[in-house]
């Protein structure tokens, strides 16, 4: 029925090995489905899929565009993730000013990695 959340909770047991066998590719196709519905958690999942070449090819550009997509929805773990691919340069550009801005973004939501990434920063 191309439910979003569905697919993206459906996704993450394919995944993680929950209820049957691993799947990633099939994680991968299913957290695509919605992370085009504009899921932020399924963008973030399926960033760091590519990011890690998991269930498929890696992709950083890729990787970096779904983090951004999550990113602007206010995902603290995307925000987290592509302030250290922009810091690294991975997938593009590096930019430490706007890595700076979101682990910021990231740190105000309480994500302690981005706190402490934050923190060695200054």
């Amino acid at each position: 029925q191309g439910h979003a959340r569905a697919q993206f909770h459906l996704g993450g047991m394919l995944a993680n090995g929950e209820g049957g066998p691993e799947d990633c590719a099939e994680a991968r196709r299913l957290f695509g489905l919605a992370a085009a519905q504009g899921d932020a958690d399924a963008q973030c999942d399926l960033g760091a899929m590519h990011d890690d070449g998991e269930g498929g090819p890696q992709d950083l550009v890729e990787a970096r565009r779904l983090y951004g997509l999550a990113a602007a929805q206010g995902h603290a773990l995307a925000q987290f993730h592509l302030g250290g691919m922009l810091a690294n340069g991975e997938g593009g550009p590096e930019d430490c000013a706007e890595a700076r801005r979101l682990f910021g973004l990231a740190a105000a939501q309480g994500d302690a990695d981005a706190q402490g990434t934050l923190g060695a920063m200054h």
